[in-house]
């Protein structure tokens, strides 16, 4: 007959044991981190390599998630947002159908106000990128709320079609951009800094004028240093038909700002480059002084 201090030794063995399996389980085959998640699935992450790449700066790091099979199931960066409100690290994985997921690997809110916004940010990325095929997140919302909440939605939006911009490999063509239509360039050249492409659209001739500076912004908080692009495209008359302040290349604040500065923009269409520029409109900032001064020099270019 087992003595009492054998059967004990004996239950704690079976006890250490069994535990012992469901630890080993848990660690190879229950999803754990918030990658793992992501797919519903243990998985591996290969490849690492650091990106370094002045063109995709908030993008930092990509890498390969495979199952546990060793089968390929997407790709993986990882990028940055670093704002007023929030340092973010960000999880980007576009799979081989084209669907985006995103998560935060990491986020250091920089005031109270903002900390309290931390579960709209995750409620943010958990609803919108989780799974959306990367065509449709252009469309996604990334204006709405307060100003702390919309900034970062914002600036995450962006991040992503930069990293979805960076997975195709194909940059983005503003000019096409600019008309939302194929066109045909005849020639182009550099005036004082400024692009200058001669181009036809539908059977039309237009000069498109695309120009980048620096200047100071005010977040609300603080001043910062940034750039901003716009391009115009000016038909044989000398009028202004269309012109884009691309989301992407604007370096100032976002949200609500964005929508201030590009409604100034958005102002010039119809303006010959003989006339005085329009007013700024209400709100005037920093930036919007920034868009006039690049707008004279396209106009002083032009004329």
């Amino acid at each position: 007959m087992m003595k009492k201090e054998n059967l004990i030794l004996t239950v704690a063995f079976v006890i250490m044991l069994v535990v012992g399996i469901v630890v080993v389980t848990l660690q190879n085959f229950v999803p754990l981190t918030a990658i793992d998640k992501m797919f519903n699935q243990k998985v591996v992450i290969a490849n690492q390599q650091a990106v370094i790449d002045p063109e995709y700066s908030q993008i930092f790091e990509k890498a390969e998630v495979k199952n546990l099979n060793g089968e390929k199931l997407a790709n993986l960066y990882i990028a940055r947002v670093d704002n007023t409100y929030f340092y973010l690290e960000l999880y980007v994985a576009i799979d081989a159908k084209g669907k985006v997921y995103a998560i935060d690997k990491e986020i250091i809110p920089k005031d109270e106000t903002s900390k309290s916004y931390l579960p709209l940010v995750r409620e943010y990325l958990l609803k919108n990128y989780n799974g959306l095929y990367y065509p449709n997140v252009q469309y996604i919302d990334g204006a709405a709320g307060a100003t702390t909440i919309q900034v970062s939605r914002s600036a995450i939006k962006n991040v992503v079609e930069q990293i979805i911009v960076y997975h195709n490999g194909k940059p983005i063509d503003y000019i096409e951009q600019l008309f939302g239509a194929k066109y045909t360039l005849n020639a182009s050249n550099t005036v004082l800094g400024i692009e200058v492409s001669d181009v036809t659209v539908n059977g039309q001739n237009y000069k498109v004028y695309r120009h980048k500076l620096n200047g100071s912004y005010n977040d609300g908080f603080q001043d910062h240093e940034g750039s901003i692009t716009i391009l115009v495209a000016i038909d044989t008359n000398g009028v202004i038909q269309y012109v884009s302040m691309p989301k992407d290349l604007y370096g100032h604040t976002q949200g609500n700002f964005y929508q201030i500065s590009n409604s100034y923009v958005e102002l010039l269409k119809g303006v010959n480059v003989n006339d005085e520029l329009p007013d700024l409109v209400a709100g005037t900032t920093y930036s919007q002084t920034l868009i006039s001064n690049i707008i004279e020099d396209i106009m002083e270019v032009a004329r």
